[in-house]
């Protein structure tokens, strides 16, 4: 099986960070703020990972440990699936299949239509890692410190590797490596098929950003507070980029520019070839969820309840929403609505 098949961005984001490339971007363009609330749901317990949206479904996790569908116009339930423990990670949609991890060390592999169980892959530890899909194997690492590799039809573990840290990172994969970053303060290449070492490159602290690749680049943060671009094929330093605290926001790269959040609330706008600063926000006070670049916006959640947009070219606020409580994940903007998850357990869709 190769590689899975995408609808447009502007009409779907089937993973964490839209796509299987993880560069947060969409081809949805919103410069204004929403004003009408289409629907919400409040859920049973919080959730701490980000919606997806594809064929007019909305499907999200939560730590009462079910992946639930919702119709993306009515937010009507079509069905949900339960686990015995809770669920912290962003589903994966790739054919016919919804992939996500559990905190019982599982990834469960669930229909997209039915949200029957078609597959369960099991390691050791929690997973909050998004699987990454890449030409019909999915990639996910562990608290455990496992990093696996499953066939996408059948679950089978394909090869796995223990690192002595917890994997909060989730991967970015490609025809010939995987890398992602671990709590040990490390970023490692792996050989996609066999898992054996590429490279490995040692940050000051630990690193649970998910990586994007670019041109050749590596490009992501570490809670040493410095934003890392590293060599793809051999891990060298291209360029690093000193901010004000610790980076766990996961990158989001288009125009030849990358963006991400810090935890000294400002967003950071960056050349890919260089790493010259273009702009950088007002801080927001903390912002750990993944920014998502829009056709010309740059938008983010920050963790005290504020959507913020900002020009993609200057920096400048283009709108600002609030709904209070918590916001930890990235939002899904399609032409028309706005879909928003919170820690106290909200789904929103604003239009």
């Amino acid at each position: 099986m190769g590689a899975h098949t995408m609808e447009p961005a502007s009409s779907s984001w089937v993973t964490l960070l839209g796509d299987s490339d993880r560069r947060g971007g969409t081809t949805a363009a919103r410069n204004t703020a929403p004003k009408e609330l289409l629907w919400k749901v409040t859920l049973g317990d919080s959730i701490r990972s980000s919606p997806v949206l594809a064929a007019g479904v909305v499907l999200v996790t939560c730590r009462d440990g079910h992946l639930y569908a919702f119709d993306a116009r009515t937010g009507r339930e079509r069905w949900s699936y339960a686990t015995p423990a809770s669920v912290h990670s962003t589903p994966s949609l790739s054919g016919d299949l919804v992939l996500f991890g559990c905190d019982d060390g599982a990834v469960y592999a669930v229909d997209r239509t039915s949200g029957g169980l078609r597959w369960k892959a099991q390691s050791e530890g929690a997973i909050w890692t998004s699987p990454s899909v890449h030409r019909g194997t999915a990639y996910f690492g562990t608290h455990g410190g496992v990093f696996n590799a499953v066939d996408i039809l059948s679950g089978r573990t394909q090869w796995s590797r223990r690192f002595d840290g917890r994997i909060h990172s989730s991967a970015y994969a490609t025809d010939d490596r995987v890398y992602f970053g671990c709590s040990d303060g490390c970023v490692y290449a792996l050989a996609s098929s066999t898992g054996a070492d590429a490279w490995r490159y040692q940050t000051g602290e630990g690193v649970t950003a998910s990586p994007a690749v670019k041109d050749g680049l590596v490009l992501v943060g570490s809670e040493d507070h410095v934003f890392y671009a590293l060599d793809a094929g051999s891990g060298a330093v291209r360029w690093r980029f000193q901010t004000g605290l610790g980076l766990a926001s996961s990158p989001a790269v288009t125009a030849g520019k990358v963006f991400f959040g810090g935890k000294d609330g400002h967003v950071y706008a960056l050349a890919v070839a260089d790493g010259r600063e273009i702009w950088k926000s007002p801080s927001i006070r903390q912002i750990t969820a993944a920014p998502l670049a829009g056709a010309s916006l740059v938008c983010v959640q920050g963790f005290f309840g504020t959507t913020q947009a900002y020009d993609l070219n200057t920096g400048d606020t283009l709108w600002t929403a609030s709904l209070g409580g918590s916001l930890g994940s990235t939002p899904v903007i399609t032409d028309d609505t706005v879909y928003l998850a919170t820690y106290p357990g909200v789904i929103y869709a604003l239009r």
